[in-house]
């Protein structure tokens, strides 16, 4: 990033396009001094919050996959031209007309991953990718393609150390797999000879003989929908068995990328039906013909490579969705089969991903269809919302296929106690599906054990008398009027609505579970501490003791980093399943970390648990297992007003049922809450903000308070040396100088050991590949120490500069 422009600027950039009519206008935009928005379409508004002064290019935005100056690995990449720059001088106020100075030179440069296809992109440099941006088109800044490759929204595809992280190199496979799909949809009875030939000569394939070409009427099936090819190999088999249909297909389809050697995180469809459509009698006419239209604009929206192409082929997208979901036995299957096909630029929505999004990252999905799923402007508006909150650092995810993968770890408990909460819910639906399958209402109890005895085994693998417990669920449904016991063993199911109706989908049940990793203590040590394992194990040991803890020290002494650590070694699982993260802050109140009310969708007030609540309640439902919180910052919001009455409950001997006490909003006369002995919470504090207020004396008594110090050393050097390739004696030369700075500030009667520069500023993120070690230890004095050096003695710049200086001089 340059000197220009700094992450406090709030000056705002304006990328627009220039394509519309199916014409580029930039020349007579530039020629006649102007801008403008298409005059057939509606005014824009944020066109009317441009002023004059604010700097505008014209860019044209597309995808291409060769001729880049990086390898893309095959991969399609982002490109966005800068085809003229200039300055506003007049809005017209319409919406849609700007007067622009643009400057002579307007030769066209490319910029990579970071961009944007809406005619209309206002940028303010608030990030370094967005500050990079602005200094590469409007003052002539060189593109840093290693650092945005090596990014977390980029790197898996792009990044240096791809081929170590390689989770989604199965998306590759499926990517070629659908785009020589797409060649068969004119010639739909040539791909179903050629799935008969690659049946005939698999035992494994024999399977499609009845999964897919013999329908309910006994004749073979005439007819087949792209997703459905690609179901065949993408559902609950093994993963060999996978391989082998996959590679049938593939050689059909001559597809050259190479089976992927795993199938993680792949939503499956489920056993029992993975037709995307229904037999001939229950579907329409247009259903298979309209599976194979959302399937090509799919591909045809993902693939643009003109930017004035985009609008149309989002409506086309929009159209073709909405039509298709409205097939016989759709359903959310339709976001599944987008996600296989184009897994970078979709979202798969099926059972386990929807949990995943509403309770890990808390968005609400908009369901405004008639079915009450997604319409194609709900899934496109949630696309946009991840596609942005993916390129945060922070965020949990930062791609469809990391989410997806992070949903399938994302796995409830599959434990007997949790199973119960279900078998009332799965006979029912289990009959259902055996008379659908049937096509009949009567069924024998020896057809539902044939047919679901080895699913429900899965399921349930603690329950010991499967069919005792399924004779007793077939009573209760007979004396509950849903079904008639017609003789000994023999049922007719009364509800036949609801079986005619079936509209079958996928499951999250169908994920194959995953265990969590599991995490020690000496993953601690391998993800990059460098504390004595004595002094972890002691935490750990508090941990268990005092169930809470606060980790205080210097800014950069890793506290948040290892809060999460700690968290996953007690429960001994990498699962953040279990962990849930808040941040304090001066406006944090008990109404939102505890419950309060809220304002609703109707208007009206409705009693809302917070992030602690939350925790309280998974911890009670799950008590085999620690759950952990994780409040950063616990200073910086009043703790004792925030936490309200918990305050006593926090006590570890007051984590029992007797000890329960009623809260300030009930949500029913007499309720009392306690903390299970099985939620713990690890703290953070930065001690040496001097904007804190000390932290009031009761909440004290209720932490074990750790001190963690700047730790360089052996261990530090050692790892940075590894993950970084830093020579060890440049390391030792930074050790050496950062702890005469910390040793000078201990001693300085104004500051004190508080205010010492913890390690994480020279410790580099492990995929940071440095070339140059002195140019990024400069760059690190220069941008992040020297700003906190001039803070802590603004009465004494000069000392500020000198003490800088002492850090790089002679290097």
């Amino acid at each position: 990033m340059s000197n220009d422009l700094n992450l406090t600027d709030t000056q705002s950039y304006w990328f627009v396009g220039s394509i519309y009519d199916d014409k580029d206008h930039t020349e007579r935009f530039i020629e006649d001094g102007i801008w403008e928005f298409n005059p057939e379409a509606k005014p824009i508004d944020s066109i009317k919050s441009i002023k004059a002064g604010e700097r505008i290019a014209i860019k044209s935005s597309y995808i291409r996959k060769n001729g880049l100056p990086f390898d893309n690995r095959g991969h399609a990449v982002s490109v966005m031209a800068i085809k003229a720059i200039g300055t506003v001088i007049e809005n017209l106020g319409d919406g849609k007309n700007l007067k622009v100075d643009w400057e002579a030179d307007s030769t066209l440069r490319e910029w990579y991953f970071f961009t944007n296809r809406n005619t209309v992109w206002k940028v303010i440099p608030e990030t370094a990718i967005r500050a990079g941006l602005i200094d590469f088109a409007f003052h002539g800044q060189a593109q840093d393609i290693d650092m945005f490759r090596n990014d977390p929204y980029w790197r898996e595809r792009f990044g240096d150390n791809a081929k170590e992280n390689s989770s989604f190199d199965w998306t590759n496979f499926y990517e070629e797999m659908a785009s020589k799909l797409l060649t068969f949809r004119g010639r739909r009875d040539e791909l179903i000879a050629g799935i008969h030939k690659i049946s005939e000569k698999s035992d494994v394939m024999s399977i499609l003989n009845d999964q897919y070409e013999k329908g309910i009427e006994g004749v073979p099936l005439k007819d087949i929908c792209p997703f459905t090819v690609m179901a065949m190999f993408n559902r609950g088999i093994t993963d060999d068995n996978r391989k082998i249909i996959a590679k049938g297909l593939a050689d059909l389809l001559d597809v050259s990328q190479p089976v992927p050697e795993s199938f993680d995180s792949i939503p499956l469809a489920d056993n029992r039906n993975t037709k995307f459509f229904g037999y001939s009698y229950e579907r329409q006419p247009d259903d298979i013909d309209n599976l194979w239209d959302v399937f090509a604009r799919a591909i045809s929206f993902s693939d643009l490579d003109n930017e004035g192409e985009d609008e149309d082929a989002r409506l086309d997208f929009i159209d073709a969705y909405d039509t298709a979901s409205q097939g016989y036995g759709v359903g959310w299957n339709l976001t599944m089969g987008l996600y296989w096909i184009r897994p970078w630029n979709f979202l798969t929505l099926d059972g386990q991903s929807q949990e995943y999004i509403n309770k890990k990252l808390n968005i609400k999905i908009s369901m405004n269809s008639l079915k009450g799923r997604c319409t194609a402007n709900d899934y496109l508006e949630l696309l946009d919302n991840l596609d942005i909150r993916f390129q945060e650092d922070s965020y949990p995810v930062h791609s469809f296929p990391e989410l997806s993968l992070a949903a399938y770890k994302y796995q409830p408990d599959n434990s007997d106690k949790s199973s119960k909460r279900n078998w009332n819910d799965i006979i029912p639906s289990q009959v259902k599906q055996l008379c659908y399958e049937k096509q009949s209402y009567e069924f024998t109890l020896d057809e539902f054990l044939e047919r679901f005895t080895n699913d429900i085994r899965e399921r349930y693998p603690n329950r010991k008398d499967i069919v005792g417990g399924v004779k007793h669920l077939l009573k209760l449904m007979v004396e509950d009027g849903k079904m008639e016991l017609l003789s000994k063993g023999v049922y007719r199911f009364l509800d036949e609505d609801s079986v005619s109706n079936l509209d079958i989908e996928t499951s999250p049940e169908l994920y194959i579970p995953v265990s969590p990793d599991t995490y020690s203590i000496d993953n601690i040590t391998a993800d990059g501490c460098f504390l004595p394992k004595s002094k972890i194990k002691m935490i750990l040991k508090r941990l268990q003791a005092k169930k809470n803890i606060i980790l205080q020290g210097p800014p950069g002494t890793g506290k948040t980093w290892l809060a999460k650590r700690l968290a996953f070694a007690l429960i001994g699982q990498r699962d953040d399943s279990k962990i849930k993260a808040v941040q304090f802050h001066p406006n944090l109140s008990y109404e939102d970390f505890i419950r309060g009310w809220r304002p609703s969708g109707e208007g009206k007030l409705t009693l809302v648990d917070g992030p602690f609540m939350e925790m309280i309640d998974n911890a009670l439902k799950d008590p085999d297992s620690k759950h952990v919180i994780v409040i950063e910052e616990i200073n910086r919001g009043n703790p004792a007003q925030v936490f309200g009455e918990m305050l006593t409950l926090l006590e570890t001997d007051k984590r029992a049922p007797d000890e329960a006490l009623e809260l300030s909003y009930k949500r029913e006369s007499g309720e009392r809450i306690y903390i299970p002995s099985n939620l713990y919470v690890i703290g953070t504090m930065n001690i040496a903000d001097r904007s804190l207020a000390l932290v009031d004396l009761a909440l004290r008594r209720r932490f074990a308070f750790i001190d963690l110090q700047p730790t360089l050393g052996k261990a530090w050097r050692d790892w940075v040396q590894d993950k970084n390739g830093i020579n060890a004696e440049f390391l030792y030369e930074i050790e050496k100088r950062i702890n005469a700075l910390n040793d000078e500030i201990s001693k300085d009667a104004s500051l004190g050991a508080q205010f010492q520069i913890g390690h994480s500023y020279v410790t580099p993120a492990n995929s940071m590949n440095i070339t140059d070690a002195k140019e990024w230890f400069f760059e690190v004095i220069e941008t992040e120490v020297a700003p906190l050096l001039d803070e802590y003695w603004f009465d004494d710049l000069e000392k500020s500069q000198k003490t800088q200086k002492r850090l790089t001089e002679g290097l």
